[in-house]
Parts: C-alpha cells; structure tokens; sequence
C-alpha cells in the first residue's frame, strides 16, 4: 500500500484517511496520562478502538472540533471502546505538544451509527497507512472462539500466519491485509509469523490465547528492518450460545472410562419445523458440528462420540458410541451410540473429513428423542386391557 491507506480494502488518500481514523475520538475528554480516554456513554454511534501501530512515530495529539481531545497516543497502545455521536467533525492530529498548525492530517469527517472497529495506524511516518477493520461481533458456541491477523509489516513482501504444528492460518497477506476471520476451539495456540517468499520465521507467538465467546485480533506492526516487529493481542467478549436441552462432544478414550471431552459438536435437538407424513412416529433428535481434529487422529487412538444433558439437567450422559468401523464408499464411517450400560441401540453418529477443511472432522448425530440419561429408567407405559 505505497503512499495509501487501506479502509476496508479501499485505497485513500493518506491525509484524508488518518482523518477519518481520529475523527472517530469525537466527543471523547481529554486524555489522562494513562493514555485512554475517557468515553461519554449518553449516546452510542460507534465504537471505535485505536490502534498506534508505527514504530518510529512518536506519541500523537488530537484536536477534535478545535479542541484538544486526545493526548499522547503511543507505539503499541490500544485504545478502550470509545463512544461517539454521528454526524460531522473537524479534527487535526499532530505530534505530542505541536500546535494545531504542524498537524500532519486535518479535515472533515463523518461518523456512522452502530459500528464497532479497530483503526489502525501502520506503517512509517513517510509513509502512514490507516487500516479500518470491522470486529465480528457475532454470537459464539459454546467452547468456540474466533480470531484474524492483521498485517502492518511495511517492509514485508508478504507474510503467512501459521500454527506451529504447520497448518497455515491465511493465504499469504501483503501489507495492511487482514485474513477472514476463523472460528476455533477455545485454547492456547503456539503461533509463528513467517516471511512470504522467504519462509524466514519473523515473529513467534508462543502461548497465544483464544478464550472461549471471545473475537480476538492480531495485529502486527512495526519493521523487521529495526527489529520493532511486535503483534498486538486484543479481544473482545461476545455472546455465547449455550446449549439448551442435550449436546454432543468428541471424547478421548473409550465410553465409560472417565473420558474427557476435546471438541464441541453443538446441540442435538428434534426438528423444529412442522409435523408431516405419518403420525405417532418416534421422534429423532439431530445435530451436526466440525471438530477441529483430523479424521485420520480420530481413528489412530480411542475416541468416542458422547450425548449429554445440559448442565442444568445434571450433565448426565445420555448416548455413547465409540469410533470405529468400516468406512463407506465415500470414506465416512457410521458410529452406533448406545445407552450407558445397558447397550441399548439409541441413534448413529456419522463422521467424515469436512469438505471445506480437510484437517477437520464433520460430525452428524442422530438420536432417539426420549432416551433417558445415564442413571434414569424410562417410565414404562401400561398397555391396555
């Protein structure tokens, strides 16, 4: 992005652009020497998160409609949430105690209702580029997270973010690029950032944490030339969708044998939809889910798919069925799920490698609604005279 700013993958004038990125300050107070400011919660038209990603820029003022708004913004620092009204603005930035008439970008800009963002301020002084990133503020599984990088390596062809076991994050991204973003299990991740045409590690990010209901955001700034490279870490909490009724999991080891569960497969549920076709039939509880787990690692050691309750119903088991089998013509494979203990038939669990991530395994759950839970007899019905 030589000379740009990239603004929701468009290219802008530089001035104009870094405009827009402190306009969103309007309405803020001043700034205490923390460096956060303060935010007047009486009307929420956008959230904005500012992001001071140049490595050889000092701290930075901002004037926001004549007034000084925001003081000393430094390398690194992370704004909090900050609130503002829409409409328009005039805003000047300028280095840390400058007057407003050494500001290195002013103008006029106009702020939008309900958006949440990161701006971001990359690159080099000569050559500034402001990123404005969307957050996904999305509703969340249960044990799930969602991340992306953002590329602010100015002196960097190319980069590819790649877990350590060597599964790629991203298609190689240039300079102001963020990748989609990804939903995950809730973890700890070893990550490393490595040059594109090179395959050079330049950053590694070891012990990197993606909490469950969060959207979390890395961003790379500064140089590999100056070794200022750094990423930023930044989350945000996010609604999770908790379960209602039973859910299934994939669990180590074999059913019955105090496993333990390693991925989330989402609720199982009867259709929601109409009742059609013959009456009185049995109903059948489905659900389906990706575990992050190769299909090949599921069958290399004992694995299992359970069906619980929730966790206001006790939690208890309902379902077990263990991994193993004859594969299909298609390379699936068709799981029997029993009733603890008793080995009652109770439904199918259908696993196979995802299609949209081969690294991954697709899981389809189908149960007999009325199984009663580990520890529970079904009430028997009288028959009639």
């Amino acid at each position: 992005m030589s000379g740009g700013m990239r603004i929701a993958g468009h290219v802008q004038d530089v001035f104009l652009v870094l405009a827009l990125l402190i306009g969103f300050l309007a309405g803020s107070m001043w700034l205490p020497a923390s460096g956060r400011a303060m935010q007047q919660p009486e009307s929420r038209a956008a959230e904005i998160r500012i992001v001071h990603g140049i490595a050889d820029a000092g701290p930075l003022d901002v004037y926001m409609d004549g007034s000084l708004a925001l003081i000393g913004i430094g390398f690194t620092d992370t704004s909090g949430a900050l609130v503002f009204s829409s409409g328009e603005h005039e805003l000047a930035v300028v280095p840390t105690g400058a007057n407003r008439e050494n500001a290195i970008a002013a103008g006029t800009i106009t702020l939008e209702n309900n958006t949440q963002s990161y701006a971001t301020l990359l690159g080099t002084v000569d050559a500034a580029s402001v990123g404005i990133f969307p957050v996904d503020e999305r509703m969340l599984d249960q044990e799930r997270a969602r991340f992306r990088i953002i590329s602010g390596i100015p002196d960097a062809v190319g980069i590819v973010p790649v877990f350590t076991s060597g599964d790629a994050v991203s298609e190689p991204l240039a300079f102001g690029d963020a990748s989609q973003y990804a939903a995950i299990d809730a973890g700890v991740y070893d990550l490393d950032i490595l040059d594109a045409e090179s395959g050079v590690l330049l950053l590694s990010l070891p012990q990197t944490p993606f909490a469950e209901g969060t959207t979390t955001d890395v961003i790379l700034v500064g140089q590999v030339g100056d070794a200022s490279l750094q990423a930023i870490v930044h989350s945000i909490q996010v609604e999770i969708a908790r379960t209602i009724g039973r859910s299934a999991q994939i669990v180590t080891g074999e059913c019955g044998a105090g496993e333990e569960a390693i991925a989330s497969l989402g609720a199982v549920q009867t259709g929601q939809g109409d009742q059609v076709g013959t009456a009185g039939t049995v109903p059948v509880a489905q659900g389906f889910g990706v575990a992050g787990i190769p299909f090949s690692a599921l069958l290399a050691s004992p694995h299992a798919v359970s069906v619980t309750e929730d966790g206001e119903a006790g939690g208890a088991l309902v379902a077990c069925g263990e991994i193993g089998g004859t594969l299909t013509d298609t390379g699936a494979m068709v799981v029997a799920l029993e009733v603890p203990d008793s080995g009652t038939p109770s439904g199918v669990a259908v696993l196979a490698p995802a299609l949209e991530d081969p690294h991954a395994t697709g899981v389809s759950v189908f149960l007999i609604a009325d199984v009663a839970p580990e520890g529970e007899q079904a009430t028997p019905v009288a028959a009639n005279d």
